[in-house]
């Protein structure tokens, strides 16, 4: 709680503040010693307490509940805005914030999450870190403790790339089976993310223009379920990606004529598995998102500016996959470079890809 001054006039001030429906309150209380028979320590204490009996005055009060209870209705206020995954990543990072769900959110200080940090530290990355913190850091802002936290995060670890090869993502497509032969076309030509992949539908494809609207994931909602969400990893992530029409032949075909019905009826985890095996039986040391990385690669190898394959990708200029090309994408070089990078994957890919496995 705030301590009450000593003002020049000789009366004590309290600047106090709640939180209420996520708004932060102020009011100032000032007790002068005439009011309490000359009294100053009566007098400083009787400008406290009308602070703390104000502060303590409603029941939603966030100043006085516990980091806990914070984390909870933060959670809830923000439930209607927030993503499934985003909800679900916030409901379980409370458990690493264990040693302090007990305390009152206001009290929570420096030393209190440093600490965190330095537990964490023994067992997650540094940017996992930082996401759980600067969570624990909106919460303790929603519930008006303002403090300025000086604290130090691990140094954040420089990512090696696994790229896959030419050769190898040969050998996957020489030992896939038709599901498997479209999903690893869709992400090492196309670019697609497993849950850009698992979220296609009919209604996303172009047979005639030989395009793919990628516009859609499939997530894990809070309960643990996987669901369809509109809307992909970003925003940025948002494209239309034109491929061989080989590609499309190996697409499987659709059971009925409604445009909503999914393309792979597999969810990611499964579209992971599945891919896991095929990798360990043709030792190739590579996950289904490395094959993004070898679709920016031998573009870049093509010598296809990175514009143009960060918009092909869905990357932003700033990604750790590219390096920023301030260049304009003209719709005349869009096209030829589309037409070089299909022309290198049919002629590398499109005989494997249309044999079949007997």
């Amino acid at each position: 709680m705030a301590n009450a001054i000593k003002q020049k006039s000789g009366a004590y001030r309290v600047q106090a503040k709640k939180v209420v429906d996520g708004q932060i309150i102020r009011k100032s209380f000032t007790v002068h010693p005439k009011e309490c028979g000359d009294d100053s320590r009566m007098a400083k204490k009787k400008c406290e307490a009308l602070a703390k009996e104000w502060q303590l005055s409603r029941e939603d009060d966030l100043t006085t509940i516990t980091v806990g209870k914070a984390i909870d209705k933060y959670i809830d206020d923000r439930s209607k805005v927030l993503s499934p995954s985003t909800l679900r990543s916030y409901r379980n990072y409370k458990k690493d914030f264990s040693s302090i769900l007990g305390i009152d959110a206001i009290d929570i200080n420096t030393t209190h999450v440093q600490r965190l940090i330095n537990d964490m530290a023994m067992d997650l990355d540094a940017k996992t870190i930082k996401n759980k913190v600067s969570f624990l850091l909106s919460v303790l802002d929603y519930c008006g403790n303002d403090r300025r936290f000086k604290i130090r995060y691990p140094q954040k670890a420089k990512r090696e790339l696994r790229t896959p090869d030419t050769d190898d993502v040969k050998r996957l497509l020489d030992n896939a089976n038709d599901t498997m032969k479209a999903i690893i076309c869709l992400a090492a030509f196309g670019t697609l993310r497993r849950g850009e992949i698992a979220g296609l539908k009919y209604k996303d494809i172009s047979f005639d223009m030989k395009k793919i609207y990628v516009h859609a994931d499939m997530v894990i909602s809070p309960s643990g379920k996987w669901v369809y969400k509109e809307m992909p990893k970003t925003s940025g992530s948002v494209r239309s990606v034109q491929l061989p029409s080989f590609v499309f032949d190996v697409l499987p075909k659709a059971s009925s004529e409604d445009p909503e019905e999914f393309v792979f009826k597999l969810v990611p985890f499964t579209i992971s598995k599945h891919f896991g095996a095929l990798r360990d039986k043709c030792a190739v040391d590579c996950s289904l998102h490395d094959l993004r990385h070898y679709a920016a690669s031998f573009r870049s190898d093509l010598n296809i500016p990175s514009k143009y394959i960060e918009e092909v990708g869905g990357w932003t200029s700033d990604s750790h996959v590219l390096t920023s090309v301030y260049d304009n994408a003209l719709s005349s070089s869009r096209k030829k470079y589309i037409q070089i990078a299909n022309a290198f994957v049919e002629e590398n890919y499109q005989d494997i890809v249309l044999k079949k496995v007997p």
